[in-house]
Order: C-alpha cells, then structure tokens, then sequence
C-alpha cells in the first residue's frame, strides 16, 4: 500500500469530534497524527432557538455552513418534536461538501450546493440561480463569520441567524501542544478554520521564540482562503490551501509537499 507521508508527524488541531476521521486519513497516507483538538464544540439550546424552530414556516431557505451546524440544528429539531415534513417542505443550501454529506445522513439533499466554498462567492452564485429567496435561516455557530449575513444584507436579502453550537478554547490541549512547539516535534501543522488558529495562538502563548522558529520554517495547510489569510496573519511563512477546500484537499497537498 502506497504510503507517500509515511513517517511525517502532523499536528490535528481538528475538534474532538471531526479529529479522529482526519487522523485516520492520514494514517492511511502513512503519516503520524498528533492530536491536539485546539477547539471544543457543544450544542447551544435557548428560549430563542425554540422560539425560532416553531416558526420554519416562515421561512424559504435553510443555509448550512458546517456540518456541526447540520448536526446541532437536527438534535434540537428532534428535542423539540419538530416533524421532519417542516424540513421537506423547505429549500436548502450547504457551503461545502462535508454540510452536504452530513444533509444527506439525516434525509435531506441540498436544492443547492455552490462551486466554490467560499461565502461572499455562494452568495453571489446563489443569487444568479435564485434571485428571490424571499427569507432565508441561517443556522451557524457562534463564531461563524459575517461574510455571509454581511453579503445577504448588501444584497438586501432577507434573513435571520439561528446558533446552534458554541465553539470554546479547548485549554485540555496546552500541555500537548507546549510539548509539541518545545520538542519540535512535527512535520507540518494544519488548521481547518480561523478560530483554530486563533486557539492555537492563545494556547502557545509564552512561547515566542520557539514558535517563532516553527512558523518560520515548518508547512502549514489550511483548508481554504479565509484560513490562510490568518495563518499569514500570525507569522507562519510556509502556508498551502488545497485546490479543493476539504481534508481530503488538505491531504493530497501534504504528500505534494513532501514528495
């Protein structure tokens, strides 16, 4: 079995919960994961998200921009009775592959699904195929970006936001990654969002000069745009993105990399 990272250590700074499928991919791939999940996920349920589940009549679209929030948003329907018939009778839009996958597993195939999985440009294709989405629920996390709600309200289309999840720093990781920035101990790093970075950051804070030294030399994949952007923002120099904006994306630049 062809194993083209074989030997090479790779931090996942992945949530527990989506970690251990990327470690596994790259496992496959030969290589050592090194788990340090620098962000912990968990259902956020209030008064207003009920409030809002019990009136998905009013709404058109449903928008999706992470599989956590597919997740999230079907445990309170389910919570709450909702009837799955108020889904059927909706249409539905998923940012990237993953969304639609996890769509798929509760019954629902999205009515649409953009090209490229970036916010500002789904909306912009949207918009091309349905130009009169009347109102649209976004569901999404409390740290998801504004790239989205900003673009639909310059475009003057209607929306609410429903969070269904709440993204924290992860502090059970510290001590791993110390060790980790300490030792020198990977090959690359990948981070899959922002905010990982940004927990990263906060969790590594006090080690300047080695990590100083690990983002000057050593790869970082990032697995779109908006990711890299703060990657370069604080200080890693060998930053890649995948051509497709996905783990298995993030993969295939790994083994390019390390040919």
């Amino acid at each position: 079995m062809d194993q083209p990272l074989s030997g090479r250590k790779i931090l996942v700074t992945r949530a527990k919960s989506q970690a251990q499928q990327f470690a596994f991919q790259l496992k496959e791939a030969g290589a050592i994961p090194v788990i340090a999940p620098v962000l912990s996920i968990k259902s956020r349920s209030t008064i207003e998200n009920k409030g809002i589940l019990q009136r998905l009549h009013e709404f058109t679209w449903l928008f999706f921009t992470s599989a956590n929030g597919v997740k999230f948003f079907f445990k309170q329907l389910e919570s709450e009775k909702i009837s799955m018939a108020r889904i059927h009778s909706l249409h539905v839009a998923a940012i990237g592959k993953k969304t639609a996958t996890m769509l798929q597993s509760y019954g629902v195939n999205p009515n649409f699904f953009p090209s490229i999985f970036e916010g500002k440009k789904m909306i912009k294709e949207f918009l091309q195929h349905y130009p009169n989405p009347k109102r649209i629920l976004l569901v999404c996390g409390n740290i998801a970006r504004d790239e989205i709600p900003n673009e639909l309200a310059c475009r003057n289309v209607a929306y609410q936001r429903i969070i269904v999840y709440e993204t924290i720093i992860n502090e059970a990781s510290k001590q791993t990654l110390r060790q980790v920035i300490n030792q020198d101990v990977c090959d690359a790093f990948t981070f899959t969002s922002p905010s990982s970075i940004e927990s990263f950051e906060l969790l590594t804070n006090g080690l300047k000069e080695n990590l100083s030294k690990i983002k000057e030399a050593k790869l970082c994949v990032c697995i779109g745009t908006t990711t890299e952007q703060k990657a370069l923002e604080k200080g890693f120099k060998q930053v890649r993105v995948p051509s497709q904006f996905t783990t298995e994306g993030m993969i295939e630049e790994l083994i390019h990399y390390f040919k």
